[in-house]
């Protein structure tokens, strides 16, 4: 008989999954966060959570901006970084349950 998998064995066996999933998923959550506290407060805004977030998530839109067409305007960077960001992770995801290295659902 096969003893089953704990919870803490499966995230150890599977961390190269995981850890890249989990920054992902805090960056695309990070940036929905911005995109409503902008609609709040304004995009330029001098409100100390608006410079927390967007310390965070400057680096990532810029990033998206080298990548974009200029043609897009800067007020939709931030959409398409969360787009961007949600397709790598689903190219992550295929990428490691295509090698056979994504982790099962356990039970």
């Amino acid at each position: 008989m096969i003893a089953p998998v704990s919870a803490t064995d499966s995230a150890l066996a599977y961390w190269a999954f995981h850890i890249p999933n989990m920054i992902l998923a805090a960056l695309i959550y990070t940036l929905i966060g911005r995109y409503i506290l902008s609609l709040f407060f304004g995009i330029d805004s001098d409100k100390v959570v608006m410079r927390v977030f967007r310390s965070i998530t400057d680096p990532v839109i810029d990033a998206v901006a080298a990548i974009t067409p200029k043609i897009v305007p800067r007020g939709l960077i931030l959409i398409f970084a969360i787009v961007w960001l949600l397709a790598l992770r689903m190219i992550l995801f295929i990428t490691f349950a295509i090698a056979g290295l994504r982790p099962g659902l356990g039970g």
